[in-house]
């Protein structure tokens, strides 16, 4: 019945946009104007870390393309540090969830306050938030997604998006009106040197010897993106069973739970880093060999710095969030009936897409992920 009624909410609201939308159509443009009037731009991006990371190179070419230009990225308090450091930005404002009319338009005269020339929407779902932001950030043009009734907020209208193709693609996509040069299509973060020298005083302080360093974040936004807290443990026991890795478990304050159950069910115990500093959380991951993690923000983070992963793929559509990379795997139960299903719960209530990847498989996947030159016994290990 709540799917019945958003659809009825949906249709409802393309056709009420809609008739609005005509009398005013004529204005709408049909070209780009010329690179030079371009001289700021909003990118919104207000949503989860993951998306923000993927949409990197899309900011990238916005600025290639439009060297003089000055953009600045409206971002979710969560996601705003990923885009610490990064060249292609000149600015940043947080969109807390304004709530009330007085916060709401005090964002908004602030927004409008920079006189953008083009306001760019990346967003790809239904929800009609960050078009009305565009709309209201008072920029000449705007461009974003055909979307039950988004489209009548922008006048550059991109066809909606397609099913089972990259985030990276999709997001690049948004730009197709504007004429943008795509040169490279790798997300990126970028380190301080405080940063990295940071990171390295405390693998310093809290690692030893020359080991293979595993990290393994358990969390995920959805439940049903998972792998099962059990498994966690049991993979950690056996690997620390011959002492051959340094494991380090990271997440954040929404993760503790998690961790806390996983490290009661280990044997030995691995070091723990749990922090709301995100731009810690990513230079650590850089000096890791392998990240072994959810399909979540943090593996779109170690792709981002080129850190080779693991991960656990369930009722994720795979072709839009696989990692981008031959030096990332990524264990899913493909001939499942359901697979796919994109639900944040499981609703036949058997998990099997993250029940039936065991800890025996990912141990294999590890072993034959290793540089030899570390000089592990893997027959060993794997006969635990």
């Amino acid at each position: 019945m709540r799917h019945f009624c958003k659809y009825l909410y949906l249709i409802f609201r393309n056709f009420f946009l809609y008739l609005l939308y005509i009398p005013f159509s004529y204005k709408k443009l049909s070209k780009t104007k010329p690179r030079a009037h371009i001289k700021r731009i909003l990118f919104v991006r207000i949503d989860r870390i993951g998306d923000l990371i993927l949409s990197t190179p899309a900011i990238k070419a916005i600025k290639q393309t439009y060297p003089s230009s000055e953009l600045i990225a409206l971002l979710s308090k969560s996601n705003q540090a990923i885009l610490k450091n990064n060249p292609y930005v000149d600015d940043t404002i947080i969109y807390n969830n304004q709530r009330g009319f007085f916060k709401i338009l005090s964002l908004i005269r602030r927004l409008r306050g920079y006189r953008f020339d083009l306001a760019i929407d990346p967003y790809t779902d239904y929800e009609i938030k960050t078009a009305l932001i565009t709309f209201l950030s008072g920029a000449k043009e705007r461009v974003g997604f055909i979307s039950y009734g988004r489209q009548v907020f922008f006048n550059y209208q991109v066809p909606k998006a397609i099913e089972k193709k990259h985030f990276v693609d999709l997001t690049l996509d948004v730009l197709s009106p504007l004429n943008v040069d795509i040169k490279d299509k790798s997300p990126q973060v970028y380190f301080t040197e405080f940063e990295l020298e940071w990171s390295k005083s405390w693998i310093k302080q809290n690692l030893f010897g020359k080991k293979p360093i595993l990290g393994i974040h358990p969390g995920a936004f959805y439940e049903s993106q998972r792998w099962l807290l059990d498994y966690f443990a049991e993979l950690i026991n056996r690997l620390q069973e011959n002492h051959e890795f340094e494991i380090i478990m990271f997440g954040g304050p929404d993760d503790k739970i998690l961790i806390e159950r996983i490290d009661s069910l280990t044997q030995i115990k691995p070091i723990k880093f749990i922090s709301e500093n995100l731009r810690q959380f990513i230079a650590l991951l850089s000096y890791c060999n392998i990240l072994i993690c959810n399909n979540s923000g943090p593996l779109q983070i170690a792709v981002a710095t080129k850190t080779p992963t693991i991960s656990f793929m369930g009722p994720t559509v795979k072709e839009s969030w696989k990692p981008l990379g031959d030096i990332h795997k990524v264990l899913r139960v493909d001939n499942l009936p359901c697979i796919g299903c994109n639900s944040g719960v499981c609703k036949i209530n058997t998990h099997d897409c993250m029940n039936l990847i065991t800890p025996s498989e990912v141990l294999k996947t590890i072993y034959s992920k290793i540089d030899n030159s570390f000089n592990i016994d893997v027959t060993s290990i794997l006969s635990l």
